[in-house]
């Protein structure tokens, strides 16, 4: 039995002990000695014979047991036990649930959350409840109530049948929202309502239900709630923003690509294609292992993902340390960390893999819990935590890129945010991570029902809460533009090797060129060029780049944010021919070589091809 006693914390006090003793030359306590705790110097010892002996340490002195078959009673200590209102009236349980949540949930001060406020606005839907036996109502009203508290921990009733009737109806698409706030198509079903009203794709939504689009969108629920960050919840709203009952009339103003707004209304159907657009993976079909990873030949560094902390332990540190030894001993000089499909798991886990790359132990941070005799939230300095450093073969010391974005939940955040420390890795990513900071706990409800609560507080090696509603936040933000949007490629992936095979490059401005322009140049080893372009509407531009002696040049096209919009293979001079744009537009050109390494005149030629 471990004390519960804040003085006497994690002391043993009683109990049994089943101990082994190899060759009957090792000792062990008889009894607490005069200070009352367990193996101090004023223990006395006894030896013990060869072999397996319980020990009872609830008598005094303690009593050894060598018999045949010995009895074991389990003893679960009072604060370890699940918390039960299992046997309560639904009324009695929320109530007794709002008692613990006011004292027990970690951020209530941090998130200015009002338990009676909310208790007063619930309570009334667990009385009707109960007075007319109805258990799904209580089911709605304790999920409900749940939503109204903003962590992404805490998880209550889950009601399919709800959930089905708003998932399920749609009107054939599905929309993202851009950096400069436009909401776009990215998603048409073939013969849907919205294709049949002639939207298109990257056709841009204005209103729906003669509402602006942005308010529709702030004003949705998601069955998918609560959220610990407002992107992560903004995600879900425009998942669910295009879902409606069956038959249901929708009026929808949008603004097909080059054309003028039109507004249509539209019938929802049963259809989940443009809801599952969004959930499912294409490349993950269950059977991965916890991490997978290669050398990417043509850049020259590693890549692993990482799927979950909740895997097998074993497998996946012997996946880890044979990963980890094979890019040391091919001398790979980075590794990208992909963690944007981690849902979390096990938080020792996560930080004893980041202990990989550092060269120290170090205290990682801290948790606070409550005490009931304290009354008060304590974080023992005694236990901070901290990571422990494998083998110095086993240590990788070249450069480190993580890749996050809001999937990354829970221990896939401690990971990332250890990344962070003594700035080891650079973080790449659209969004922060989910922002899902603390240790959770369970409590038994009425109807079988668990509700899970976040009970631990996590915080940073000073104290600050780190990661709880926060996420860890990009350190190179990939702006997310229409580009970006329907990129083929993965503009996170591009934008993390980027900075790894051309970080070291001398950037050189070349100045600005207009469509006819011709510039020749030399470009040096370990040099990029950068022109800035403008093309007028209506414009025909060719992006030429020719080599005077065959060097394999590589022409870039960026937007004026610096996200990647395309680039030419090594071999291919030709550019790009035949950009015809329909408003001005300025973009950035540049001109390189494979990993920075070559150099050579070239000419680049902004062709008028109108």
């Amino acid at each position: 039995i471990v004390s519960e006693d804040p003085d006497l914390e994690r002391e043993i006090v009683g109990g049994k002990f089943l101990v082994y003793a190899q060759d009957g030359r090792q000792g062990f306590p008889s009894g607490f000695g005069e200070d009352g705790l367990l193996f101090t110097e004023d223990d006395p010892i006894v030896t013990l014979p060869q072999g397996y002996t319980v020990v009872d340490m609830d008598s005094d002195p303690f009593t050894f047991d060598r018999s045949r078959n010995p009895v074991i009673d389990l003893i679960e200590p009072e604060g370890a036990a699940l918390v039960d209102y299992s046997d309560l009236s639904y009324t009695e349980a929320f109530d007794a649930l709002v008692d613990q949540l006011k004292n027990e949930y970690a951020f209530t001060e941090y998130k200015g959350i009002d338990w009676e406020a909310l208790r007063d606005e619930f309570r009334p839907r667990f009385v009707e409840a109960d007075e007319n036996e109805d258990e799904l109502e209580y089911l709605r009203a304790l999920r409900d109530f749940s939503w109204q508290i903003p962590d992404g921990h805490i998880s209550g009733p889950f009601i399919s049948e709800d959930f089905r009737a708003a998932a399920l109806g749609g009107i054939g698409m599905a929309i993202r929202e851009l950096d400069d706030g436009r909401v776009l198509v990215n998603f048409l079903l073939d013969d849907g309502p919205a294709a049949a009203a002639g939207m298109e794709l990257r056709a841009e939504i204005l209103e729906m239900n003669g509402r602006p689009i942005n308010d529709t969108i702030s004003n949705t629920i998601s069955y998918f709630a609560p959220y610990s960050t407002p992107h992560s919840q903004r995600l879900d709203q425009l998942l669910f923003a295009t879902r409606f009952p069956i038959g249901t009339e929708v009026e929808v103003t949008f603004q097909n690509p080059g054309d003028s707004p039109e507004t249509v209304t539209l019938e929802a159907v049963g259809e989940v294609d443009s809801f599952n657009f969004w959930l499912e993976d294409e490349t993950r079909d269950g059977f991965e292992l916890p991490l997978e990873y290669e050398f990417l030949a043509d850049e020259g560094v590693g890549y692993v993902e990482i799927f979950s902390f909740l895997d097998n332990d074993l497998l996946t540190i012997q996946l880890w340390e044979r990963m980890i030894q094979e890019m040391i001993e091919n001398e790979v000089p980075a590794i990208i960390i992909d963690m944007r499909k981690n849902g979390g798991g096990r938080g020792f886990l996560a930080d004893q893999m980041a202990a990989y790359f550092f060269d120290e132990p170090l205290v990682t941070g801290n948790t606070a819990y409550y005490e009931e005799e304290r009354g008060e939230f304590y974080m023992n300095p005694d236990y901070e935590d901290t990571f422990f450093l494998p083998s110095e073969d086993r240590r990788y010391d070249g450069e480190v890129v993580v890749l996050v974005g809001p999937d990354c939940a829970s221990a896939c955040e401690f990971f990332s945010y250890d990344m962070t420390l003594q700035d080891r890795a650079t973080i790449v990513g659209i969004y922060p991570t989910a922002g899902l900071g603390g240790s959770v706990d369970d409590v038994a409800m009425p109807a079988g029902e668990t509700f899970r609560f976040t009970q631990g507080r996590a915080v940073d090696a000073e104290g600050n809460i780190h990661i709880e509603g926060i996420g860890v936040v990009p350190d190179i933000v990939v702006p997310f533009t229409e580009a970006t949007l329907f990129s083929e490629g993965d503009p996170v992936l591009e934008a993390a090797l980027d900075f790894l095979v051309g970080g070291g490059a001398d950037v050189t401005d070349g100045g600005e060129l207009m469509l006819g322009d011709s510039v020749t140049a030399v470009l040096n080893p370990g040099e990029r060029v950068r022109y800035t372009v403008t093309l007028l509407s209506g414009e025909v531009a060719g992006l030429i780049l020719e080599s005077s002696d065959d060097q394999p040049f590589i022409l870039s096209v960026y937007d004026e944010d610096g996200t990647l919009l395309a680039a030419t293979d090594p071999d291919t001079l030709t550019g790009f021919e035949g950009l015809e744009v329909t408003s001005d537009i300025t973009f950035i050109l540049q001109v390189s070589t494979e990993v920075d390494a070559g150099g050579g005149a070239y000419t680049l030629t902004i062709e008028d091809q109108g």
